[in-house]
């Protein structure tokens, strides 16, 4: 039923030869550091107010794939104490400067680590909020880094995810859309005709088989770390989409804050009617 080359799995394991090959990837990559060098601050700054909007004051926040790091240093800037992690150092070279300007100028602190997701550095019950954007499609053991997630956020504190939805039936469908009007499609999903209406009503199917189960049905694809890096999350390992996070973290006995939230008002409109096929999750939790 889908046209994208790749291998579906129902689990990775954290030691697998995949997570190594991925942090080779993400740690020697000029190409994909390149890409994250385009996201600038007004990239990051819908995520940034809504976790400031979810954050008391003065917190104590985690930010994991922070990548570049701007996100954490806006932050930082908004009154909080800031920790900003990511897989690969090569990404957080030019974060450095940030970090020494407000040691050297702030009230609140902001640090850089080197770590990941998956083996966190850090006790339990140690940030306030722990937050993420665009990074849980790119990890290849996605329950473990939940786990991870809600180990080391406080009792009453919030864990927020953002990220594409790569479950959303709308996905492909506007893909589809994009191509009757001559316009191209997402590279690696829905790149021609064939491949967005297959990609489509695979997802309808996924859909339906999460809606009705009782677990999370975490599923996972081969990425591509071996071409050029082109977007449209081809190097991703795990297909996003919060009713797998919903169930899980209810299993955790978390609270859901707010399922699906968006940013522009179309996605405001999205998350209010569909919240699990909007095209970007946006989901805020409470431990």
């Amino acid at each position: 039923m889908n046209s994208v080359s790749q291998t579906e799995t129902s689990a990775h394991t954290s030691e697998t030869p995949l997570r190594q090959r991925m942090r080779q990837f993400y740690e020697t990559s000029e190409t994909y550091k390149g890409l994250l060098a385009e996201h600038d601050e007004a990239y990051h700054q819908p995520f940034v107010e809504l976790v400031n909007r979810y954050t008391p004051p003065n917190a104590q926040i985690l930010e994991l794939g922070c990548g570049n790091g701007i996100a954490s240093m806006l932050l930082n800037r908004s009154g909080h104490d800031v920790v900003g992690t990511d897989i690969s150092a090569l990404f957080l070279e030019e974060a450095a400067q940030w970090q020494k300007t407000a040691t050297r100028d702030g009230e609140h602190n902001l640090e850089y680590r080197v770590c990941d997701v998956l083996e966190l550095p850090f006790q339990d019950e140690t940030f306030d909020v722990v937050c993420s954007n665009e990074l849980i499609e790119h990890v290849p053991d996605i329950e473990t880094a939940l786990s991870e997630m809600i180990r080391v956020t406080r009792k009453g504190g919030r864990i927020i995810i953002c990220g594409p939805n790569l479950c959303s039936p709308l996905m492909p469908l506007i893909d589809l859309m994009r191509l009757i009007r001559g316009k191209p499609g997402r590279p690696f999903w829905g790149e021609t005709k064939r491949q967005a209406l297959s990609n489509s009503a695979r997802n309808i199917f996924l859909y339906m088989k999460k809606r009705l189960s009782p677990s999370p049905q975490f599923l996972y694809r081969e990425p591509d770390l071996e071409g050029e890096v082109f977007g449209g999350d081809g190097d991703s390992a795990y297909y996003a989409n919060p009713i797998d996070l919903e169930k899980c973290f209810r299993h955790h006995g978390l609270r859901i804050v707010k399922r699906c939230i968006g940013f522009s008002t179309k996605g405001k409109i999205m998350a209010i009617c569909f919240p699990r096929i909007s095209l970007y999750i946006s989901m805020v939790v409470q431990r």
